[in-house]
C-alpha cells in the first residue's frame, strides 16, 4: 500500500501543500538524514551517516551497544545539536536551521518512561494535549481512543508510578501518538517488556503502518526486525555497514545451511567413511550427525542416496537457513576486524 502525503502542519500553524506526482510504485520520502555527525571528545558517536526513509515505511537500526543507534536518533530529533554539514529533511522540508519548530511532526517513544510519575495516565494525556494547545474535548476524545487501542482505560485515574513497565510503555505510545504525528520514533520499544505487552506493541505498530504513519525503530530484538522492518539498517562504530529488507540482507550475506539428522541403528566403518567422504565437514554431536550446506538441495538428495544405498532409515532430519542474528554477528565481526576491533 502506497501514500501520498497532501499536508504537513508545524507548530507555527503554517501549513503547506505537499503535491508530488510519483511515478507508479513510489512513495514519497519522508526522512532524508545527510551526513550526520556526533562527536563526544576524541570519540566519533556517529559518523558521517546518511540514510532515507519512504512514507509508510518501517525502517529499524540495529546495532551493538555503544554503535550509535540512539545518538542517531538524538540527532535527528534535536535533543543533540547538528555538526558539521549534516541536513536533515522531513517531506522535502530542510529542517536543519530550525528542527524544534518541526518536533511537532515526530511521536518519540523512548526506552525509559518520560511520564509524570505523580500524574495520573489521564492526568499526563491532558497535560501533553495543552503543551499542543488542543481543546480540551480533542484532547479527551483522543485520549480515550489511545487509551482504549492500549488497553489502559481501566489504568487512566492510576498514578503513573504505580504502573508496571509494560503499562508505562503503552502510557508512552499514548503520549506519543496524541497529537497525530506523521512520523513515529520508537527507541527499544519493546525492551524488557511481558510477552503480552511485546504482541500488543507490535501489533499496534503494524496497524500505525497501515493507517500510513513512517516508523523508524531501534531494536535488539532480531526476531522483532524481523517480523515488523520494511528495511534494516545495521549499525557499528557510528557508520551504516549494512541497508536492506531482512529478507534480501539474510540472502545476500547467506553463507551456508545446517543439516542436522539422525540415523537409526549403527553405522559400520565403511559405511561411516562412506558418509564423510561425500560431506567432508560432517560430524557427530549428541548422536545426531551435523554438516554445513553451501547447497542443501543437493545435499540433501546425495544424503537421501547413500541412505537408499545402505538401506538406512533417516530420522529427526532438519535444516537450519542463516537467521537474521547469525548475519548481523557475521556483519558486526566482520566490520570490526576489518578495523582491528576483534581478532580473527
Amino acid at each position: 500500500m502506497y501514500f501520498v502525503r497532501k499536508k504537513m502542519t508545524f507548530q507555527n500553524n503554517n501549513t503547506k501543500e505537499i503535491s508530488q506526482e510519483l511515478e507508479l510504485g513510489k512513495r514519497p520520502i519522508a526522512i532524508k538524514v545527510s551526513n550526520l555527525v556526533k562527536r563526544f571528545d576524541d570519540l566519533i558517536a556517529v559518523n558521517d551517516v546518511s540514510f532515507k526513509i519512504f512514507e509508510g515505511e518501517i525502517v529499524g537500526i540495529l546495532g551493538p551497544n555503544g554503535a550509535g543507534k540512539t545518538t542517531t536518533i538524538r540527532l535527528l530529533t534535536g535533543i543533540f545539536k547538528l555538526e558539521d554539514k549534516a541536513n536533515i529533511e522531513i517531506f522535502n522540508e530542510d529542517i536543519t536551521k530550525n528542527l524544534s519548530k518541526y518536533k511537532i511532526n515526530f511521536g518519540i517513544v523512548p526506552e525509559v518512561s518520560n511520564a509524570f510519575s505523580d500524574f495520573t495516565v489521564w492526568q499526563n494525556l491532558r497535560f501533553s494535549g495543552g503543551i499542543y494547545g488542543f481543546p480540551k474535548e480533542k484532547v479527551e476524545k483522543r485520549s480515550k481512543k489511545l487509551l482504549e487501542q492500549f488497553g489502559l482505560i481501566d489504568k487512566m485515574h492510576s498514578k503513573t508510578k504505580a504502573l508496571s513497565k509494560g503499562l508505562k510503555q503503552r502510557l508512552n505510545f499514548c503520549l506519543a501518538l496524541l497529537h497525530e504525528p506523521s512520523i513515529l520514533i520508537l527507541d527499544e520499544p519493546t525492551s524488557g517488556l511481558d510477552p503480552i505487552s511485546v504482541k500488543l506493541m507490535r501489533n499496534r505498530i503494524l496497524q500505525l503502518k497501515k493507517e500510513g504513519k513512517t516508523i523508524l525503530i531501534t531494536t535488539h530484538d532480531m526476531l522483532e526486525a524481523q517480523t515488523i522492518c520494511d528495511r534494516i539498517l545495521i549499525m557499528n562504530r557510528g557508520k551504516i555497514i549494512a541497508d536492506e529488507d531482512p529478507n534480501t540482507l539474510r540472502e545476500r550475506f547467506k553463507s551456508t545451511s545446517t543439516i542436522r539428522f539422525k540415523i537409526d541403528g549403527v553405522l559400520s566403518n565403511n559405511q561411516k567413511n562412506t558418509l564423510m567422504d561425500i560431506f567432508d565437514n560432517i560430524k557427530e554431536e549428541d548422536n545426531y550427525y551435523v554438516f554445513s550446506s553451501d547447497d542443501d538441495i543437493k545435499d540433501i538428495f546425495m544424503l537421501y542416496n547413500f541412505s537408499k544405498e545402505n538401506n538406512l532409515n533417516i530420522s529427526d532430519f532438519k535444516v537450519k537457513e542463516t537467521s537474521l542474528e547469525e548475519v548481523f554477528i557475521h556483519l558486526i565481526k566482520k566490520d570490526s576486524i576489518s578495523k582491528g576491533g576483534l581478532e580473527k
